[in-house]
């Protein structure tokens, strides 16, 4: 027996109720808006049935939509969420690159294993969660990607990454900071 079915029943069983009314009128909310007076439907039972099935339908189809779009509201507040606090940890990713950029040549290389490890498990957690460290150098000049710090003429490729550009999906986490200039040839 189907949903339809059960609701039909119900609506039925609804109007032979309504018929031992002694009220003088009862107003139902309807699509037409109809009123049940003194007991007696304004058309035949099996009408009032299929008008009753279509306003449970309605409702059903409300409530659908009203589900799907707290879902989407909800996915769109956690990846507001997600990106702010991934935003938040890439200072600490730009800690790693400096450190590497600036070891010197006669660090523990024991110690400097260990603070390679740690980047690369830091690189993996941010991986799994759909960070995308995206190049630069080489790259034709996006406003999009880049944020040009300095323009030496030309080409309008990026020459140098000051600081590396991130994104998260489709979406753009942090800009790369770069500088602008010829293209080698």
């Amino acid at each position: 027996m189907s949903k339809l079915d059960d609701a039909q029943k119900k609506a039925k069983k609804i109007l032979e109720d309504m018929e031992g009314i002694s009220h003088t009128e009862v107003n139902v909310e309807t699509n037409s808006e109809q009123t049940v007076t003194s007991g007696s439907v304004s058309s035949d039972p099996d009408e009032r049935v299929n008008e009753l099935t279509a306003d449970l339908q309605r409702v059903q189809a409300e409530f659908q939509n009203y589900k799907r779009r707290t879902e989407g509201e909800k996915t769109e507040v956690f990846d507001f969420a997600k990106n702010r606090v991934v935003r938040e940890f890439l200072s600490t990713r730009d800690s790693f690159d400096q450190e590497l950029a600036h070891r010197p040549a006669d660090v523990d290389p024991k110690w400097a294993a260990s603070i390679d490890a740690i980047r690369a498990q830091f690189d993996k957690v941010l991986s799994n969660l759909g960070v995308e460290r995206f190049e630069s150098v080489g790259q034709p000049f996006d406003p999009h990607l880049h944020e040009a710090i300095s323009m030496d003429g030309g080409d309008e490729v990026v020459i140098e990454e000051l600081q590396a550009g991130y994104k998260l999906g489709p979406a753009i986490l942090r800009h790369a900071m770069v500088k602008v200039g010829p293209a080698s040839h």
